[in-house]
Parts: structure tokens; sequence; C-alpha cells
């Protein structure tokens, strides 16, 4: 055998100031070896593998490996130094001011890329660390093995020619970073490749990370993250170690979604569709929004929306008025369209249909030319359908969907427009969806992004300062929680999920204890059950319930004792608001396919026009939300967004009419949530900045009104007013469902290769 000898480099002491050395002092030494000894304020090293911090004297860090590094690669991949010069000096001066030449042509030029940041002159351009380099690296050996970022062929230097290429600059390179950049230059076959599951954590102190939404080219990933109580839109290459925000967005709901070039975001915000640069920018408003869905974007610059009960819409890219696209067909008792996708000849496209009947209720494909629409889909646990192309034939592509908390995919073959194969299972959870979407992004040549868990949430008490009490109940999911009139039990719709138990992802009410935090189901039906209201008297329970496919309201008694009654059928969507404090009326808003969401009022008795059904109370374009009779029944407030964005507005009722004149507006700058004091004395809301408002209210004939004061925003903790809240009679305590102090906000997954797994 023979014995190696290999230098391992120079060593670096920290801390010491290379002061001593200028750039003019450098050019004047010699030899391409400045010195043999590592002694302070002197400049060592091969010159060629030099930093530009290294000639100049500078401290040096980890930063100046990297640009050793990118020098190495790019001898590797070109077969000559790129600062090569005649003489030292020369080497020096092109290193501290030439751009390193372009790489061949026959590099992949994601490579190419990564390579030319390595050799960044700026320090602080390049890869922060190693980790992120690594990182970067693992990103590219994922999409070239899968084909899903290669979007030329790559001519790749014959073996001979490259092992004359790299042996001089194999020494200098370990044997990790050697074999990952082998395997990212040289692609193995796309059948040879491995399903790759990474993950994307949040940004630093974010309290909320939401929205995933992938570009069609699959490098970018936009989401919504709160930091330091800013809720932003984010965006972040795949192959960069941080993220960056492009814009703060005020809305719970904001559905991004992608340009078909991936270089702007579209974006939902208090009842306007806009879109944003990625390279930043001021947003710019594209249109109206009456309600909101998610949308989708063709690549002849169409942009459709779904409005719910009004149909899908459609708006240039440029902007301008929106105009239906879709109508909804009331005949067979259909409620709404939501969710659209475009299929890849940008003419076609997916969407959902909402109806009572779950076979009819599903996703549908249609064209923008118009003509017949022809179900695809159905039994599905969300509104939203990814769509991928497989990169090894355009002809045939992927769906992704969710089904009993599962998100699976199943082949598609675009020229005839039809599910090809079976269903695959690809993730065994996917949480809950809000407003009918699924947490999950599908890019169009396969790069799949989704959410596999979600923080825990708690109810937690605060006083009137934002003071934290105490929490109600262990952690879980949680939404409208409803205090008894007296005090002592809380209602609450539980989501049951479980990673374990994916088909159980719905919800179910539960009853607590307010005093010692016991609880118990209060629903069992297999169907999600939610929004729960007390009777005046605190005997009875109401709560909507789809076991019937709509959402009808059901009542028991709240000792749990007898069957589910039915109490209100009809064919669309409905959710509880209230019960007046006589017992004679509950309060309820329906999703209308004509005229968004209404208010209405069920009558008790038959004392009002000797009629028992119920009657709209407010039918208007806008959408009404979350109203609440005051204590003495006179007056009902309510949340609507007919100014273009969420402001709460009190009313005068009479009963067996409806709503007409002596409305005013109590927010003064955004509002949801109106919430009365049991003695009509206040009123309370959600302000668009999170702060809980009060409202001071004089009694009298004509009730006087205060200016809206804040009471507080709850420090540390992320709180949703969609999520619910209640309060004590006396206004002195606020249980809100907030994010629970132990909760880790999730990472998001990124799935890639996942095609390799689906039978062609």
């Amino acid at each position: 055998g023979f014995v190696k000898v290999i230098d391992f480099g120079l060593a670096k002491l920290n801390g010491v100031r290379n002061a001593d050395f200028t750039p003019h002092s450098a050019l004047r030494i010699p030899h391409s070896m400045i010195s043999h000894s590592t002694e302070p304020g002197v400049v060592m090293g091969t010159v060629t593998y030099m930093s530009p911090e290294q000639l100049r004297g500078e401290g040096v860090d980890h930063r100046s490996d990297i640009f050793n590094l990118g020098l190495l690669l790019f001898e590797m991949l070109q077969g000559e130094r790129p600062f090569q010069r005649a003489t030292t000096a020369e080497t020096m001066a092109a290193i501290l001011n030439d751009e390193p030449p372009a790489l061949s042509a026959t590099i992949a030029p994601p490579l190419a890329k990564l390579v030319l940041r390595c050799l960044e002159k700026q320090p602080e351009r390049r890869f922060h660390s190693a980790h992120d380099l690594g990182f970067a690296l693992e990103t590219l050996l994922a999409t070239n093995a899968s084909g899903a970022q290669r979007t030329e062929s790559v001519a790749l230097p014959q073996p001979n020619r490259w092992r004359k290429r790299s042996v001089a600059a194999v020494a200098g390179v370990t044997t990790l970073l050697a074999l990952a950049f082998g395997l990212a230059y040289f692609p193995r076959p796309a059948q040879q490749a491995e399903p790759l599951r990474l993950a994307i954590n949040p940004p630093e102190q974010a309290t909320e990370f939401d929205w995933p939404a992938i570009s069609p080219d699959g490098r970018t990933l936009a989401f919504i993250a709160e930091v330091g109580g800013k809720t932003q839109l984010w965006a972040r290459t795949l192959s960069a170690p941080t993220a960056r925000p492009l814009v703060e967005v005020r809305d719970n709901l904001p559905a991004p979604f992608w340009s078909p070039d991936s270089q702007f975001v579209a974006y939902f915000e208090q009842g306007k569709l806009k879109k944003i640069a990625l390279t930043g920018g001021a947003p710019e408003i594209l249109c109206d929004v009456p309600s909101q869905s998610s949308g989708a974007w063709s690549r002849d610059g169409v942009i459709l929306f779904g409005n719910g009960p009004a149909g899908l819409s459609r708006v240039s890219a440029n902007g301008g008025m929106a105009t239906a696209c879709t109508t909804v067909d009331t005949a067979r008792a259909d409620s709404g369209h939501y969710s659209p996708t475009f299929l890849p000849d940008g003419r076609h496209f997916l969407y959902w249909v909402s109806n009572p009947d779950a076979e009819k209720s599903g996703v549908y494909l249609a064209s923008l030319e118009g003509g017949e629409t022809r179900q695809l889909l159905s039994r599905l646990g969300a509104t939203n359908v990814g769509v991928a192309v497989n990169p090894a034939n355009q002809n045939q592509g992927y769906l992704a969907f969710v089904r009993q908390g599962a998100l699976l995919t199943q082949g598609f073959d675009f020229s005839r427009n039809q599910l090809v194969g079976d269903p695959l299972r690809i993730a065994d959870y996917v949480p809950a969806p809000i407003i009918f979407l699924a947490h999950f992004s599908l890019s169009a040549n396969g790069v799949l992004v989704l959410q596999e868990s979600e923080p825990d949430q708690q109810l937690t008490w605060f006083d009137r300062a934002g003071k934290k009490l105490g929490t109600l109940g262990p952690a879980g999911h949680y939404s409208s929680p409803r205090l008894s009139p007296d005090g002592q039990r809380l209602a609450v719709s539980r989501i049951n999920s479980s990673a374990q138990s994916p088909p159980a992802n719905l919800d179910d009410i539960h009853l607590f204890e307010t005093a010692s935090g016991a609880s118990t189901p209060f629903t069992f039906d297999p169907a999600q059950d939610q929004g729960p209201l007390w009777s005046p008297d605190g005997s009875r329970l109401v709560w909507t319930s789809k076991r019937e496919g709509a959402a009808n309201l059901y009542r028991k008694a709240a000792n749990g004792v007898g069957q589910d009654e039915l109490l209100l059928r009809s064919a669309f969507y409905k959710s509880l608001c209230d019960w007046s404090t006589d017992g004679r009326f509950i309060l309820y808003e329906e999703l209308n396919p004509q005229s968004a969401h209404d208010l209405w009022v069920l009558p008790l008795t038959g004392e009002i026009t000797g009629e028992r059904g119920p009657w709209c109370w407010l039918n208007t374009s806008a959408a009404e939300f979350a109203a609440r009779f005051s204590p003495d029944g006179r007056r009902i407030a309510y949340q609507s967004n007919e100014s273009g964005r969420p402001e709460v507005y009190v009313q005068a009722f009479v009963p067996g009419a409806a709503a007409a004149g002596g409305k005013r507006q109590l927010s003064t700058n955004g509002g949801k949530a109106p919430r009365w004091r049991r003695d009509g004395r206040e009123l309370y809301y959600a302000a668009a900045d999170g702060k809980l408002m009060a409202v001071a209210i004089t009694p009298g004939v004509d009730l006087h009104f205060g200016t809206p004061q804040p009471l507080f925003a709850p420090s540390g903790f992320q709180v949703n007013a969609d999520w619910g809240y209640t309060l004590t009679g006396d206004g002195q305590r606020f249980l809100f469902v907030t994010n629970a102090e132990t909760a880790r906000v999730p990472p998001f997954t990124v799935l890639l290769n996942w095609m390799t797994q689906m039978k062609q």
C-alpha cells in the first residue's frame, strides 16, 4: 500500500482582525502560496481558491468557505477556474472585481444558479450556511430526480472528460458534498426516483402558518403567516433558507393563488380580489368580491373565483368588472359553486358544486366556452382539487383531493378529460378544511405541499384588561363556544380529529362544566354537528347538523335525554346566530344562491301572523353574519360587508317584519362578531386589528351609542374572531378560542417524486 498525506487547509482563529493588510499590498505578493504559516495579520492560501474578503485581509467566516466551494464546483463543471489569469496579481484582481463567466449551456440552469450564488462578491449574498447550501442541493437533487423542475434537456459531459475536469478539485470537496453534487447533476431515471418528503418550517416566532400555495413551476411557496401580531402574505423559494413577507393582509381567509408564469400572487382581502408581484411592490385591486372562496388563473389571463350562491365569476388578470361564469342550478337544489381549478389547456376547469345530496355534491368539469357540465368526483372532504401534469406524458396527469380526511391522488387523461386508474393515498391526514378549503397545494409539475397537522387550541379566559385568567378543558380544536344563561356550562363545537383516525375529522357538540372543566359529549351522529345555541332558560340546545347532507337545525334537551329532533329543514346551508331572551325567536343565517348570506328568523310560536314558518329579516346583495338580538329583543346587531369590508351594524327588529330603516354602523375601522352584555348597556365586537372593542350604550326609547373603545388584544395568543368567543353576563370575563400555549406551529410538508408511486 501507499501512505498519502492530504492537505486539510488552513486554520483560522476567530476574532483576529487582519487590519494591517490592504488589497494593494496583496497585489505585490509574487507567489501563489502567500504564506506557509498561520499567523495573525497575514493573508494565506492558494490565490485561485481565495475569497474576496480573504484577499482584502478582512475577517472571514464560514461564508468564505462557501465561496471556496463555489470555485471548486465551477471548476468541476466547466473544466477551468473562473478567475484564473496569466499572473497571480491578475488572478487576485479578477477575484476582487470580475464577475465569473457564464457556465456552459449544457449545465442545468438551477445548478448554474446555485454555483453563481456561492461566488457572490458580498458574503451576505451567498448561502448563509453550509446547511442552506445542502438544502438547496437536496432540493435540486429531488426535483431533478423526478423531472419536476427540468424544463429542458441537459447534455451531460462524457465520463472521461468529467474525470479529467474533476481530478484537481475532488480533493478539496468532502465526500458528502461530492456525493450530493454528483447525484444532483446526474439525475437518475424517473422510474428509479424515490419519493422524498421535506419540511418547510414557519418564520421565526410565527403564531400562524397557513394557506400554502405552491407556484405552477414548483419553485416558490406562498403562504400566510402571523409574526408579532401582523398577518402577512409571504413567499419562499424552496431552495432559499428563509421566506420574505410580500404584503400585510387584513383578512382571515385570503386563499392565495398564483399566476401561470409564477410571477404574481393573487389573494382575497376584505371584499376585494388583489394581486401582487413576486418581486414586491404595492398590491393591485382587480375587482370586488361579494363572498370569498378561492381562485384560479389561466394561461390566457382569465381569473375565476368562487362566489358561492352566485356561482363562479370571471375577471381579467388586468382587472375590471367581474362577470358571471356559471349559474347555480337551484332547480336541483344546488346551493353554491366554489374552488375553481384550471386544466392545462386553460379552457376547461374543475369546480365544486354544493348540494344537500351527497351524491350530487362534488367536483364538476366545465369549460369557459359553456356547454354541459359533468361530475367527476363525489363524497369529498374539501372543495379544492389539485392538478398536475405527468412530465413523461403531457396528455396524462393527476388530480389530488381529500376524502375522509386523507389526501388522495388519481390519474387523469387530459385528452379525454376522464379519471383513470384507482386513487392512491398520499397522506393519511390533512386538517379539517376552512370554508371548504383543505390545507394542500399542488403545482402543475407535481410539487405537493400540505399540512399534516395543526396546532392545538385552548379555551382561554381573559378579564377586561386582557389578563389571562385560566383555561377551560383540555387542548383540542374548538369553535363556536356558548355559555349557558347561568354561566355554569359551556357548549362548544369540538373537532374529533387525529392522524390515527382521519375519517373522524368532524365536529361534535361537547358540554363543559365551567367550575370543574369536566366535559361530556352531547351529539354522537357521525355527520358534522356544530354551532350550539342555548335556549334562554338553559333547558334545551339547538345546533346545525349535516346528517341529511344540507345543514339543518336540530334540538334536544340540554341534559341529553331524548332523541335529536329536526327543527328546520331547507335546501340551503344554515348557521345559528341567537335565541331571543323571551324564547319566541331563533335568528339564523342562510346561504342563498341568489343573495349570499341572509338573516332569517324562525318563530317558535304561532302568534306571528298565524304562521310557524321562518321569514327573511334581512336580504341584501351583501353578506350578513353573526347576528345577535339585543337583550330587550327590540334590535339586532350584525356583521355585514356592504361597505367592502366587515363592519358591525345595529338595526330595529319588529316581529314578523323584514328589516326596514333605523340602521346604524357601530364599528369605525372594521368589525365583526358583535356580542351584547346581558343588561344591554354595552356591546362588544372584534376590530380588524384583533382588538376587542366595547361600545357603551345609554338605554332609552332611542339608544345612544358611545364611541368604540379598545378593551384588549390577547397578547401572546393567536385569536381569530371567526373561531368564536363568549362572555359572562356581566361583561367581566371573556372566553376565547386561542392557540394552546404549548402548541408548536407545525411545518409544511413538501412531497416530491410521489408520481413514481402511481400505476400508469
